[in-house]
């Protein structure tokens, strides 16, 4: 063989040895590298509540959780006037009753208007006091909760905050002041309201 055909199998068998190295040794080192990495990037911590500390939360909640209902009014499918009741969930520490009242006094939210229900409570009366002893309640309001409107209006706004304040308080009578006063007569049109306050206060 001669020096030139030993030189060109010198070339190939070093061309065949690179290639060898470089497809069957280099390369899956760089594979499993570059995989490391991704699966790191994935699975990164994350802390996970354990269900039973969940289920334990959900039941301290409901515990905790307490509502007072509202009445408002709204029609029914033929169009005849009812009380609407809507449920408010009461902030820890706040009074039922005067947390209860005072949501009268803002109204129905948005959505419930959108549904029907309206108040025919004014928007600028207010809550003046609400004072309880061993035997009684009394809750003051201001003195347009008994103007505007006509006889209807007064009497059904009157009903409102009768059934809502009876439905929210303790079980003691509750009386009712205007500006102060205990309330007799209401407003111009004459209705007469019987106190202590009951479902009948205002039928005579």
């Amino acid at each position: 063989m001669g020096f030139w055909s030993k030189l060109v199998i010198l070339a190939l068998a070093a061309l065949a040895f690179f290639y060898v190295k470089v497809n069957f040794f280099d390369t899956p080192h760089a594979k499993v590298e570059k995989k490391l990495v991704v699966e790191e990037q994935v699975a990164e911590p994350v802390k996970k509540v354990e269900p039973t500390e969940n289920k334990k939360q959900e039941e301290e909640k409901k515990v905790t959780k307490t509502y007072v209902t509202v009445y408002f009014l709204g029609m029914d499918k033929n169009d005849t006037g009812i009380f609407k009741k809507v449920k408010r969930e009461v902030p820890q520490g706040q009074s039922k009753l005067k947390f209860a009242l005072n949501q009268l006094m803002n109204g129905p939210s948005q959505y419930e208007k959108s549904v029907g229900v309206y108040s025919e409570i004014p928007k600028n009366v207010k809550i003046l006091g609400i004072v309880e002893s061993s035997n009684k309640i009394i809750i003051d309001v201001s003195g347009n909760i008994q103007t505007g409107g006509g006889a209807d209006s007064i009497y059904s706004r009157m009903k409102q905050f009768i059934k809502t304040a009876l439905a929210n308080s303790p079980k003691k009578p509750i009386y009712l002041y205007i500006d102060g006063k205990q309330a007799e007569v209401l407003g111009g049109e004459g209705i007469m309201i019987s106190q202590p306050l009951s479902e009948n206060s205002l039928d005579g």
